[in-house]
């Protein structure tokens, strides 16, 4: 069973569906299409009864996080829920099936919240993961709201305000990566680990754990989704603006209006 996908891979591994980001050359960053695309293929792994699911990727990156063309084309203040990431994020998390994420890669932005919204991460030898938002003038929206309850507010703060890079060993260390393989064998280990645990448990047990370990944790979606038009335009405009002139961005003025306020 396959669907008509431009931007990622739908297959099926023994019960096993595998959902492959697959836009190499723009490091499979977050665009409209993939989102749309993968919310999809969840669709048609109902359809084909999968057990769980494994999030990966082709190239050398994960995800790049958000598309920059679609951010500064206002895609933040102009949401549309089949493009949403925050939305595909929150569908991850209540999703009743496991989901094990196969990091291969960097996983930057909206990829590091992408595997933050799997249940499972297995990673790459070589894998890293960053929050780059801050210093581009936007926050990592649903980063924020998971990561703190993984390794803890102090942690979660400087990750975000650092945008430092984490390797695969420190994420072992913080609790955000499970296990770590040779690239090769991170997708075999995932849809082999996914089959291992459907293989022990009934389903409704399954889910039933995940619903409930989300449901102590207390997510505000709603605050999730709302958040990034907290921060001005002026600030995140000049932050992407600078990314894109490959230049540093200048918050100067943005300092000195609130210091005379």
């Amino acid at each position: 069973m396959s669907g008509n996908f431009t931007k990622i891979l739908f297959e099926m591994r023994d019960g096993v569906a595998v959902i492959t980001l697959n836009d190499p050359e723009r490091r499979n960053a977050l665009s409209r299409r993939i989102v749309s695309e993968v919310f999809e293929a969840l669709e048609l792994s109902t359809a084909a009864s999968a057990r769980a699911i494994v999030i990966a990727s082709t190239g050398t990156a994960f995800c790049a996080g958000a598309n920059i063309d679609d951010l500064r084309d206002g895609w933040m203040e102009h949401t549309d829920p089949a493009t949403d990431p925050a939305l595909l994020f929150k569908r991850l998390v209540e999703e009743p099936r496991i989901v094990i994420a196969a990091v291969q890669g960097g996983a930057l932005g909206g990829g590091f919240e992408l595997s933050l919204s799997c249940d499972l991460v297995v990673a790459a030898e070589e894998a890293w993961f960053c929050l780059p938002e801050v210093s581009r003038g936007v926050i990592p929206n649903t980063g924020l709201a998971l990561l703190q309850s993984m390794v803890g507010s102090r942690v979660a703060l400087e990750l975000v305000l650092s945008g430092r890079r984490v390797d695969s060993a420190e994420g072992v260390a913080r609790g955000l990566v499970n296990a770590v393989v040779p690239r090769e064998s991170v997708v075999e280990r995932a849809v082999s680990w996914a089959q291992e645990i459907v293989s022990k448990a009934p389903p409704v047990a399954l889910s039933t754990a995940k619903r409930n370990l989300h449901a102590h944790a207390g997510y505000d979606w709603a605050r999730v989704q709302r958040s990034v038009t907290d921060v001005p335009r002026a600030e995140w405009q000049e932050g992407l603006d600078a990314f894109t002139e490959k230049r540093d961005p200048d918050f100067e003025p943005f300092w000195r209006a609130i210091g005379s306020a």
